[in-house]
């Protein structure tokens, strides 16, 4: 796998981790919305990574 798959791949993942986020914050739950900042948090770390 080349570098820019890598890069490509962690942009993708990224980007569905923040949806992912999204969806979760709207459920609206003490767990979900927990949840929801921790995943969301992954997904711009992903994104910020892939942005290298």
């Amino acid at each position: 796998m080349t570098s820019s798959q890598l890069s490509q791949s962690r942009l993708i993942v990224g980007l569905i981790l923040v949806v992912v986020a999204v969806l979760l914050f709207f459920a609206r739950t003490d767990y979900a919305t927990a949840g929801a900042i921790a995943i969301g948090v992954l997904g711009l770390i992903s994104i910020a990574i892939s942005r290298k």
